[in-house]
């Protein structure tokens, strides 16, 4: 009998999602085992590692921490040969992007891009958004990408018969810490890659201690209204020169 393995239940929960809340470790095991999405979420917004670390049960959260970060490897995986060609036809950057927003809880920032080929830097001082308040910071990110397919090649071989590989690097030049990750896209055993991923007992004490927050950000009372610019009864809508064209703002 087939059944899908991620239909919702009246709260919103898949079976993964449920069997994880009531702290049934082999029923999440098989489920896993079989493909259930870790990164769905319920109806409240929480995922299904929330809930994991909410049952303090120390091998539920290692058994969900594990197959979340396969799953992100098998799809970052899959995409290395899109990803390589689409940076192959993207032009070179001819100057800094700028990325304009208008609110005080949206600011602006710089990035500076530089490409050559399948190389990729970026460098950024926005570096997220956490409980209500902008990340900054001084950081780099390094794309560099080998393995252009040659005639008569399978997808997943290079033109020197390896497979692509992509290598990231995170620079934090405030603390002068360099992270770096190597992805080759090969034929790969599922036990393989889970024992590769298996996190760290520092790693699931550090979700545990750790509170679970879920951050929302409520758009509904958002509006956006035209720049004003002059006097009194002489105000007009503002105007910006962008890229030459001539623009409202």
């Amino acid at each position: 009998r087939q059944a899908d393995i991620e239909q919702l239940d009246p709260r919103g929960r898949t079976p993964l999602h449920l069997a994880t809340t009531l702290g049934h470790l082999e029923c999440a095991r098989v489920l896993l085992k079989h493909g259930a999405d870790v990164g769905k979420e319920n109806r409240s917004g929480w995922t299904v590692l929330q809930e994991a670390v909410s049952t303090r049960d120390l091998e539920l959260v290692q058994l969900i921490l594990r197959y979340r970060d396969y799953q992100r490897a098998i799809k970052r995986l899959a995409g290395i040969p899109i990803l390589l060609e689409k940076l192959r036809k993207v032009p070179p950057p001819q100057r800094d992007h700028r990325v304009p927003l208008v609110s005080k809880i949206c600011p602006s920032d710089t990035y500076k891009v530089w490409k050559s080929g399948q190389n990729l830097r970026v460098d950024t001082t926005l570096l997220g958004f956490d409980h209500m308040t902008w990340q900054r910071g001084n950081r780099s990110f390094v794309f560099r990408g080998q393995g252009e397919p040659a005639p008569g090649c399978p997808p997943s071989l290079g033109s020197t018969g390896r497979a692509p590989w992509c290598c990231g690097r995170a620079i934090d030049r405030d603390r002068r810490v360099v992270y770096s990750e190597t992805l080759a896209l090969a034929s790969h055993d599922q036990e393989v890659l889970l024992a590769a991923v298996q996190p760290t007992e520092e790693q699931v004490m550090g979700r545990l201690t750790a509170p679970v927050v879920t951050t929302q950000l409520d758009t509904k009372n958002i509006a956006f209204e035209r720049n004003k610019s002059g006097i009194l009864g002489w105000r007009s809508e503002k105007t910006e020169m962008v890229n030459g064209y001539e623009a409202k703002v």
